[in-house]
C-alpha cells in the first residue's frame, strides 16, 4: 500500500467466543420452560443418567430421558445480527415406529433455532449458523431442548459467537453462591470489608472479610441492638438489613451509631433488595437462592448484575434451642419437598415436656405451661406451617387413622418406632404417616366438637377444635396457656420452585412467661377469603372489606395473609388513618401497637377497621404486562385446579383470547404461529398460585378495665 499510494484498510480479526460451558448446564424449571407445550406431565431425565457432562460436552441418552430442557446464563453481551454457530451430533436414530426428534435453542425466552429430524436417521454431525435476531444481555438464559423417541444418543458440542477482535466485550461476573455474589458486589465494592471499616479494624466488632463474613453475620447477636445481625428468613428482624436500609433510605429504620456503609454513599436500592431476598430465602452460606415469585435466581442476578447457577434447594441454619430455664423447642421432623411441587400435609407427633419445664412455669397438676412469646425459623420452602395441639387421649395414639409410626431424620430414618418412647428414634423423631391434608382438618381420630364461643372458631377461622400453638402478643403481662404433653399435629404447606428435591425443616421455640396478667384473643377472619379472586390477567385490583371489633376491645396486633399475587395489604381506622401496610405476602408485617388501639365507642362504625389488599396479576411497575408473574394455565401446580386462559402471553401479549386452543388469536399477524393463549384470571384455592384474603389480629376484651390490674409480685403467680 505504501508503494502504490493506495490507502490501507486494516481488517479486524474475527474471534470465536464460546457461549456455553458444559459444566454450567442445569435443569430448566417447569415454570420457566420455553417449550412447556411439549413437556410431558412426568419428566424422567436425571442428571448422570439421562444427561451428563463429559470432557466439557453435554451428552444426552434418550433411553433414560423422555424430555430435556437445560439452561445456563449468557456470560457475554451480544448485538443483534451477531453470527452464532451451534455444533451437535447424534447416533443412528432408531425407534419402533416412524417418528421425529425435536431439538431447539432459545435465548432470553425466544426460540432462535429449531429442527425436526426424522427417525430413523443415520448418525450425523450437525453445524448450524444462526444470526441473532435481537440483542443478548448479560445473564440472559440460554436453553437447549430435546424431545426424542427411542434409545438414542445426542451430544451438544458447542455454541460459539463470531465477533470482531476490536469489539469491546463485557462479560458477566459469575459466582457459585448468592452470598459469594453479595460479598463481592456489595460488601467489598461498598468498602465494608476494607481494613478501615469491617476488615482488620472490625468496626462495631464486625469483621466482613470474605473468609469469616458469613460466620460473623448469620445467627450472630449484634452489638448495637437486641436483634441478630442476620436473622434467617426475617429481614425485618436483621440488624444488618436495618443498618444498610437506614443509609439507602434515610429514616426507614432507627439504628444505633452510623448507618452502613459509614462513609460514602449507601448501597443501591437493588443491592439492598438482593440482600433482603437472600435473608428471606434463609440466608444460606452456600448455594444459589431464588425468590418466592417463581423467578428463580434471575431477580437477584438482575439486582446485582451477576450470573449465578440455577436456584437450588438450600436449607437455612437451624434455630438454636432456648436455655432450659428460658423455654422449650418443638422441632418438626423433616419431610421431603419434591422438586417443582407444592404440597400441604399433616402428620402427628407425641411430645412430653413435663420433666423439662421448670415447675414455676407449669400449672400445679403439670398439665399446662405458660408461654410469653415464640420464635420460629423454617426453610424457605415454607408457605405456612402450623403446630396444633390435638385434644385426644394418649390411648388414641395407635388409632388406625394415624397409619404407621416411623422415624424421621437421624440414624434410624424410616424404621418403625413407638411414639410415646421419646428415645426410640435416637437423634430423629417418631411421627405418624404423612398424609395430604389442608390445615389438618379431619386428620386423625374424631375430635371433640369445637368451641365456637371465642377466638378462632367464633371469629371465622379456618381451624377447628385442634388448637394452634402460637403467640402474636409480645407485651409485658401477656401470656398463653398450652399443654405440656400429648399428641400434636404439624400442618406443613411447602412449595419447592427449584429443580432439586429438598428437605424441609421447621423449629419453633416457646419462651416461658414470668408476668402472667393478661390473655389475648386471636382473630383469624376468613369470611371473605376469596375476595381477590377474578382479577383479570395483566391487571391490578384492590379489594376492601370491614371487620367490626366489640365495644371495649383493645387491638394489640395486626397482620395479614395473602398469596404471591397479594402485592400490598393495608388497613384503615374509621376516618381513614392508615395503621397497617405490608408488601411481603410470605413474611407479612406483624404490627404491634403500644399503646393498643382501644374501641370504646357505642357506634359499630366507630369500631370497624377497613382492610384491603391489592392483587397484581402480571403488571410491571411501568404498567406493561409481565408474562412471568401473571397466572398461567401451563404453570399451575399439581395441587390446584386448571384455569381457562383468557389472554395472550406470546404474539400479541395481553390481547384477549378464548381458551388453550385459541393460540391463533394471539398471533402477531394472521398465520404467524407465534401466539400463545395462556394467561388466566386469579383463581380461588389453597395453593400459592391461588389467592386468599385474610384479616388477622389479637385483641384484649374490656381492655381498659383489664389493663388497670396491678402487676403482681413474683411470689403471686397463678
Amino acid at each position: 500500500a505504501w508503494a502504490t499510494g493506495t490507502p490501507y484498510d486494516e481488517a479486524s480479526e474475527v474471534l470465536r467466543i464460546p457461549l456455553i460451558v458444559g459444566e454450567a448446564w442445569d435443569v430448566q424449571p417447569r415454570n420457566r420452560d420455553v417449550f412447556i407445550e411439549l413437556r410431558p406431565a412426568e419428566v424422567e431425565c436425571d442428571n448422570g443418567k439421562g444427561w451428563l457432562v463429559e470432557d466439557g460436552t453435554l451428552e444426552i441418552r434418550t433411553e433414560f430421558c423422555n424430555y430435556l430442557s437445560l439452561t445456563q446464563q449468557a456470560l457475554l453481551e451480544l448485538a443483534a445480527g451477531t453470527e452464532l454457530e451451534l455444533a451437535l451430533s447424534h447416533s443412528d436414530l432408531n425407534f419402533n415406529a416412524p417418528a421425529n426428534a425435536h431439538i431447539a435453542l432459545s435465548i432470553a425466552g425466544t426460540t432462535i433455532w429449531e429442527d425436526d429430524i426424522p427417525i430413523p436417521s443415520d448418525g450425523n454431525l450437525l453445524k448450524h449458523s444462526i444470526a441473532l435476531p435481537f440483542d443478548v444481555g448479560l445473564g440472559d438464559p440460554i436453553e437447549i431442548h430435546l424431545h426424542n423417541h427411542g434409545d438414542n444418543a445426542w451430544t451438544v458440542h458447542s455454541l460459539d459467537a463470531f465477533v470482531p477482535s476490536d469489539l469491546e466485550l463485557e462479560f458477566c461476573p459469575s459466582f457459585e453462591s448468592t452470598f459469594e455474589a453479595i460479598q463481592a458486589t456489595v460488601f467489598e465494592q461498598a468498602g465494608c470489608a476494607n481494613s478501615l471499616c469491617h476488615g482488620a479494624a472490625q468496626a462495631g466488632e464486625l469483621d466482613l472479610t470474605p473468609s469469616v463474613a458469613f460466620e460473623n453475620l448469620v445467627g450472630v447477636p449484634s452489638s448495637g441492638s437486641s436483634l441478630l445481625r442476620v436473622d434467617p428468613r426475617d429481614p425485618s428482624k436483621s440488624y444488618l438489613y436495618h443498618k444498610l436500609s437506614a443509609k439507602t433510605f434515610p429514616g426507614s429504620y432507627a439504628v444505633g451509631g452510623a448507618p452502613m456503609p459509614s462513609a460514602g454513599e449507601g448501597i443501591s436500592a437493588g443491592q439492598l433488595e438482593a440482600i433482603r431476598l437472600w435473608i428471606e430465602a434463609g440466608a444460606p452460606g452456600e448455594g444459589s437462592v431464588g425468590d418466592t415469585l417463581g423467578r428463580g435466581e434471575d431477580e437477584i442476578e438482575r439486582l446485582l448484575g451477576v450470573c449465578l447457577p440455577e436456584a437450588e434447594a438450600v436449607n437455612t441454619v437451624p434455630l438454636p434451642r432456648p436455655a432450659p430455664e428460658k423455654g422449650i423447642q418443638f422441632a418438626m421432623p423433616p419431610h421431603d419437598v419434591p422438586a417443582e411441587e407444592e404440597t400441604e400435609i399433616c402428620f402427628a407427633v407425641y411430645e412430653d415436656f413435663r420433666d423439662v419445664i421448670p415447675p414455676q412455669y407449669m400449672s400445679a397438676d403439670r398439665e399446662f405451661f405458660y408461654m410469653h412469646k415464640d420464635d420460629r425459623r423454617e426453610d424457605a420452602f415454607t408457605h405456612h406451617n402450623v403446630l396444633f395441639y390435638a385434644p385426644l387421649p394418649v390411648e388414641d395414639i395407635h388409632h388406625p387413622s394415624f397409619g404407621n409410626w416411623t422415624c424421621a431424620g437421624g440414624e434410624t430414618e424410616g424404621q418403625a418406632c413407638e411414639p410415646t418412647d421419646l428415645s426410640s428414634c435416637g437423634s430423629g423423631k417418631c411421627r405418624s404417616e404423612i398424609k395430604n391434608n389442608i390445615a389438618c382438618r379431619g386428620y386423625g381420630p374424631r375430635l371433640p366438637p369445637p368451641d365456637r364461643s371465642e377466638g378462632d372458631g367464633g371469629d371465622g377461622s379456618v381451624f377447628g377444635s385442634i388448637i394452634p400453638i402460637r403467640s402474636s402478643v409480645i407485651k409485658d403481662g401477656f401470656y398463653e396457656v398450652y399443654p405440656t404433653h400429648g399428641i400434636f399435629y404439624w400442618n406443613s404447606h411447602a412449595f419447592n420452585l427449584t429443580t432439586e428435591d429438598g428437605i424441609h425443616h421447621v423449629w419453633n421455640n416457646l419462651f416461658f412467661a414470668n408476668d402472667r396478667r393478661f390473655q389475648a384473643n386471636h382473630v383469624t377472619y376468613s369470611t371473605h377469603i376469596y375476595a381477590g379472586v377474578g382479577t383479570p390477567p395483566f391487571e391490578k385490583r384492590t379489594v376492601c372489606r370491614d371487620y367490626e371489633f366489640n365495644q371495649g376491645d383493645g387491638v394489640l396486633s395486626l397482620t395479614s395473609h395473602t398469596h404471591k399475587r397479594g402485592e400490598r395489604f393495608f388497613m384503615h381506622l374509621p376516618g381513614g388513618e392508615q395503621i397497617y401496610e405490608t408488601f411481603n405476602y410470605d413474611e407479612p408485617l406483624e404490627a404491634i401497637y403500644e399503646p393498643p388501639i382501644v374501641f370504646n365507642g357505642t357506634d359499630p362504625a366507630e369500631r370497624t377497621i377497613e382492610y384491603c389488599a391489592t392483587y397484581n396479576n402480571g403488571v410491571n411497575a411501568d404498567g406493561s404486562p409481565n408474562i412471568e408473574t401473571v397466572t398461567r394455565a401451563s404453570r399451575r401446580p399439581p395441587n390446584t385446579g386448571a384455569c381457562p386462559p383468557v389472554a395472550c402471553v406470546a404474539g400479541k401479549i395481553g390481547a384477549a383470547c378464548n381458551g388453550e386452543d385459541d393460540d391463533a388469536s394471539c398471533d402477531s399477524s394472521p398465520g404467524a404461529g407465534d401466539g400463545w393463549c395462556d394467561a388466566c384470571t386469579i383463581r380461588a384455592g389453597v395453593s400459592s398460585d391461588d389467592e386468599m384474603f385474610i384479616f388477622i389480629a389479637s385483641r384484649l376484651a374490656n381492655h381498659d378495665a383489664v389493663r388497670n390490674t396491678p402487676e403482681p409480685d413474683d411470689d403471686a403467680q397463678p
